[in-house]
């Protein structure tokens, strides 16, 4: 086997119910990057044209789940999407994407405060390699405020009936709740930014 000049990961010593795989792909870093993120514990080699994974098998669904999203080329489509669409237009255009997550509907995002809709969709995308429930858990825990989960703000809608126009200026989302989560969506990007950078080493 040549030398694979990549590293991510843990020790392999570290990974429980190991199972390997072996890949010709360019898009291991990727792949690397999103495993990490996903809390999946693996040991990975790689180099731009395939990579060497161990990993723990009880996560064998989302490592294969993660491997297929990146060789599908779909992910480089919805950057370009994003690209032609600017800001924040073509975020926008991914909530009916977030809403299939979230188990919910546009209609129901859409009643959201601009901030919050923004940040679900630019986590989204930073974690469209993920598996669907790590994405799941994250757009949860944006959608969140005051303790009340995406669920349980529908429910008081429906209780309430308060009309889509009149709910943004409601008091569940005060202008101290805007700054917060957009001060929160600002905070998780650059760390995911940092994260990124600094998840692959080169081997010397």
């Amino acid at each position: 086997m040549k030398n694979l000049p990549y590293i991510g990961g843990v020790a392999v010593s570290e990974i429980k119910n190991r199972e390997f795989i072996r890949l010709e792909t360019d898009k291991a870093q990727a792949i690397v990057v999103a495993l990490d993120k996903s809390n999946i514990p693996f040991s990975a080699r790689f180099s731009d044209a395939e990579m060497v994974l161990t990993f723990d098998g009880s996560y064998k669904d989302q490592v294969n789940e993660i491997i297929a999203k990146a060789q599908s080329g779909d992910y480089e489509i919805l950057l370009r999407e994003l690209q032609v669409y600017g800001v924040p237009d073509g975020y926008y255009r991914l909530l009916g994407e977030v809403a299939e997550i979230l188990n919910t509907t546009v209609g129901a995002l859409k009643n959201r405060p601009d901030e919050i809709q923004l940040a679900l969709c630019k986590t989204y995308t930073d974690l469209w390699l993920c598996d669907d429930a790590t994405i799941q858990r994250e757009l949860d825990r944006i959608i969140t405020v005051n303790g009340r989960t995406l669920q349980d703000i529908q429910e008081h809608e429906k209780s309430q009936n308060i009309p889509a126009a009149e709910y943004r200026d409601h008091a569940y989302f005060t202008r101290e709740n805007h700054r917060h989560l957009a001060e929160m969506a600002r905070q998780k990007n650059e760390q995911e930014r940092i994260g990124k950078s600094a998840g692959s080493e080169r081997r010397r």
